[in-house]
């Protein structure tokens, strides 16, 4: 079954129903177990990035691209025979070639990061978005696919765990994003 955050507040209210018409007919037992699933969070530092001419300043026109991921969605199915979740997570970016750049074909570094209830990070894994500016195009949308597998010691367990998905910045990119400047 998949279930997305947007259908959480549909099967609750279903399972509510199945229960309520389970205790109306007295002769069946109905156990009924809501799953929710893992919540997923853009890490706000790291959903922008620029990338700059190496050797250049950091005006606007040493800008080689400039990357922002816009949103986020995910959709879960629960394998209840096994305590795993397989998640699918996309999120949308818009990326921009900028005047410094040199090569229309480039590649954006990003993270997931699986994160337990305790707050201890038990999974980080980089990717890279290889994108291309074709022809004259200055700008592009591109939508992101990652898989996850994530087995859990009972899966009533998944929504105590968090997924956060950022762009893996550098440490200039970062502290250039934390005092405004990467905006």
């Amino acid at each position: 079954m998949i279930v997305s955050r947007y259908m959480r507040r549909g099967l609750q209210a279903l399972a509510a129903g199945l229960l309520l018409l389970g205790t109306g007919c007295g002769s069946r037992d109905i156990q009924v177990s809501v799953l929710t699933c893992t919540q997923v969070f853009l890490v706000q530092d790291a959903t922008h990035l620029v990338d700059y001419a190496p050797g250049s300043g950091t005006d606007l026109i040493d800008v080689r691209y400039d990357a922002r991921i816009i949103s986020v969605e995910w959709l879960c199915t629960f394998l209840t025979d096994e305590n795993r979740v397989e998640m699918e997570v996309r999120f949308g970016m818009r990326a921009m070639m900028g005047p410094a750049a040199t090569e229309s074909q480039t590649r954006f570094p990003y993270f997931v990061v699986v994160e337990d209830p305790d707050g201890n990070i038990i999974a980080k894994q980089v990717f890279g978005i290889d994108i291309g500016f074709p022809g004259n195009a200055l700008e592009i949308g591109h939508i992101e696919s990652v898989f996850q597998k994530l087995t859990y010691s009972s899966l009533a367990r998944a929504a105590e765990y968090t997924v956060y998905i950022g762009f893996q910045l550098t440490p200039e990119q970062l502290a250039q994003v934390r005092s405004g400047k990467g905006q």
